[in-house]
């Protein structure tokens, strides 16, 4: 698992994180600080600071 750290910056929100990194149409869920955030909250999410973010991707099946 790739490890980053991220400039972090007040009023921060999980959306405009995710606007600033590639590769992550896929995501559709994250955990922030173990807590579980769904897509239609990243725009009212804040991000405090030092936080530890899990991207976790979009799995389908049957």
């Amino acid at each position: 698992m790739d490890e980053k750290q991220l400039p972090w910056s007040e009023n921060m929100t999980m959306a405009s994180l995710l606007e600033t990194l590639d590769n992550v149409e896929f995501c559709a869920v994250v955990r922030l600080n173990g807590r579980l955030v769904s897509s239609p909250k990243f725009a009212e999410t804040n991000i405090p600071d030092k936080s530890k973010i899990q991207l976790l991707p979009l799995v389908a099946g049957g």
